[in-house]
């Protein structure tokens, strides 16, 4: 049975400092794609991004990792990751279609942030429009 992929658009994306520590070396492949129906922020407040369902697509990157279940084990600990359908989860683990630039899609694992736990949301984070944290990061 083949591993189910991570779709990362924040900070695990190649090149941010959680990829560094979570993933590098652990990457077999690496494709650019996007997710629809969600929309992206960015919060200024804890230096990482959110994504939420909504009416937009996020960018990002589908990756296939080696040392699978440690690998995603370290990454549901730093999403803050509880437990399925936790109500304290900062992020929830879900399973999202992704569509690659050849328009081919497939289900990947990503991780939507729970704003219900998060005060300072509505009033502090910031809608990134064209829903690629990367390029909000680096413009």
């Amino acid at each position: 049975m083949s591993q189910i992929k991570m779709f990362a658009y924040g900070s695990l994306r190649e090149g941010f400092f959680n990829y560094d520590k979570y993933l590098k070396g652990n990457v077999i492949s690496n494709r650019r794609a996007k997710i629809k129906d969600v929309v992206l922020y960015h919060m200024p407040y804890k230096g990482y991004p959110a994504v939420l369902s909504g009416l937009g697509e996020v960018v990002g990157e589908v990756m296939e990792l080696s040392n699978y279940d440690e690998v995603m084990a370290a990454v549901d600990k730093m999403e803050g990751v509880l437990g399925e359908g936790n109500p304290n989860n900062e992020y929830n683990k879900v399973l999202v279609e992704v569509e690659f630039q050849d328009g081919t899609k497939e289900k990947c694992y990503s991780y939507f942030y729970n704003k219900s736990i998060d005060t300072r949301f509505h009033d502090e984070a910031v809608l990134v429009e064209h829903g690629d944290w990367k390029k909000h990061m680096t413009k």
